[in-house]
């Protein structure tokens, strides 16, 4: 493996998770090691001193009710009873003088001697003593202050606590060599395993940038965690990209169809201009026909580009708590000249108070949109009717015609940019009105919907939250 493929895999993550879990596995070992040992040299510990103590409150006793000499009697019972000496008894004055009571026959070097205690006459032996050294054994000394002041010594021998903990050592080492080689093991199926979901994802990137076509996508996990939604959201991400990319070519497409006939009317009534250059009415009236059909492409890209931000979540609108029953009844007064002069009564059902959460000059575009289709499908002598109501977080409201209806299978077509249904065509429009309604109220979070059948008219129906602006807000960035 080169140098750089081996700084390239050092980078990764599921080196850097292996490494971690490695790290932790081998510390957490270390850790459990180090605690036993502890624990169990503290317990070894613990037996010697409970061992003495117990030895040291038995001569007590026995000093207190039979003196030096009932504790040189059971000295030499032991002795005499074949068993072997395992203790160190001795007794030190307050003047600091010794009387070994007892001592180990490998505790050599001592003398026996006669010594007067007040009245008695004791046989004892002098404190010269030779403790013996090595490195299997310690000795252990334990002292208690009798009545009389006299300080009673207990001494033992035992097996070396570091010669006791050498074999817990030596299996240490030899375990911690396949424990660290589990540890990088168990690792790397745990890195391997948890990171699958991101090499997926990296070459389905890799797969569009190479190929540039999205339809790559990342196998579908049944496991629920983090990486798994991760790479679903990169699908459901790749999936209204796409579906993005497709509405913006058809859009483009029907962009370049739409513009075509007021830029070629443009063209045609400049050059009937240019031909008769000394009929100054003519020329005006073709300045006057070309400023109206470049409106006419003007409006036509604004409201396409209003529609592309709104969708794409990036419109922005100054929110506030508005009521909406006074934002209708502005609207429809702009429409009464229209309703009228078509013979379309308009008339209003508003159920105050009915406020909403709102960007007011969006939502007079939604407005006008609505009741500027209701009215231009709704043929002489017909009614409009515009409703609003309040429900719990919500208002409603519809625009209710009686013209000539929608077809069942081109209801689900009108909010497409530039679509415009077979009977709709006698009508003059872009084809962008109810694209915009769409998008503006879903911008507000809220929804819109049709009902229509045919030859008896339609509803839309617009749902905006009553909410205070701050929470919308939240709710768009969340």
């Amino acid at each position: 493996m080169s140098l750089r493929s081996l700084e390239r895999l050092t980078r990764t993550l599921s080196f850097r998770l292996n490494a971690w879990y490695a790290c932790v596995f081998v510390a957490s070992t270390v850790g459990l090691y180090v605690l036993l040992y502890f624990l169990l040299s503290s317990a070894i510990e613990k037996k010697d001193r409970e061992v003495i103590e117990t030895q040291l409150k038995e001569f007590a006793a026995i000093y207190q009710s039979s003196g030096l000499r009932g504790m040189q009697r059971r000295a030499e019972s032991t002795a005499e009873g074949g068993k072997t000496r395992n203790y160190f008894v001795r007794l030190v004055d307050p003047a600091g003088k010794s009387y070994i009571v007892s001592a180990p026959p490998e505790w050599v070097g001592y003398e026996s001697s006669e010594v007067q205690i007040g009245n008695l006459q004791l046989q004892v032996n002098t404190p010269y003593l030779r403790v013996p050294k090595d490195s299997e054994r310690d000795w252990t000394l334990g002292s208690y202050t009798l009545f009389d002041r006299m300080e009673l010594q207990v001494g033992r021998v035992a097996n070396n606590r570091e010669m006791l903990m050498e074999p817990f050592r030596r299996t240490f080492l030899w375990v911690m060599t396949p424990t660290l080689l589990l540890g990088l093991a168990a690792g790397a199926i745990f890195s391997y395993r948890a990171t699958r979901p991101i090499r997926q994802i990296v070459v389905a990137a890799k797969s569009i940038i190479d190929t540039g076509k999205l339809d790559a996508r990342v196998p579908d996990a049944q496991a629920e965690g983090e990486l798994e939604e991760l790479a679903r959201l990169f699908n459901h991400m790749l999936d209204k990209n796409q579906g993005l990319i497709r509405s913006m070519r058809e859009s483009l497409d029907n962009v370049a169809h739409d513009l075509r006939t007021p830029l070629t009317r443009l063209r045609g009534i400049a050059e009937l201009a240019l031909q008769k250059p000394e009929d100054v009415a003519a020329t005006q009236e073709a300045l006057a026909d070309c400023v109206e059909e470049s409106d006419r492409v003007l409006t036509m890209l604004r409201t396409l580009l209003d529609v592309a931000e709104a969708e794409a979540g990036v419109m922005r609108l100054n929110l506030e708590r508005w009521d909406i029953c006074s934002l209708l009844e502005e609207a429809a007064s702009i429409y009464e000249f229209v309703a009228e002069e078509k013979r379309v009564k308009l008339t209003y059902e508003l159920q105050r108070p009915c406020f909403a959460t709102i960007d007011t000059n969006r939502m007079r575009q939604v407005f006008g949109n609505l009741l500027d289709n209701a009215i231009k499908y709704t043929p002489e002598g017909g009614a409009v009717i515009v409703r609003a109501r309040s429900e719990p977080g919500a208002v409603v409201i519809q625009f209710r015609d009686n013209g000539m209806g929608i077809p069942y299978e081109e209801q689900s077509k009108i909010w497409d940019r530039l679509y415009r249904g077979d009977k709709s065509r006698s009508q003059r429009g872009l084809g962008l009105g109810l694209s915009l309604v769409k998008a503006v109220v879903e911008a507000h979070q809220g929804d819109v919907k049709v009902a229509s059948l045919p030859g008896e008219g339609s509803v839309f129906t617009v749902r905006l939250l009553d909410t205070k602006p701050g929470a919308l807000v939240a709710s768009k960035a969340a």
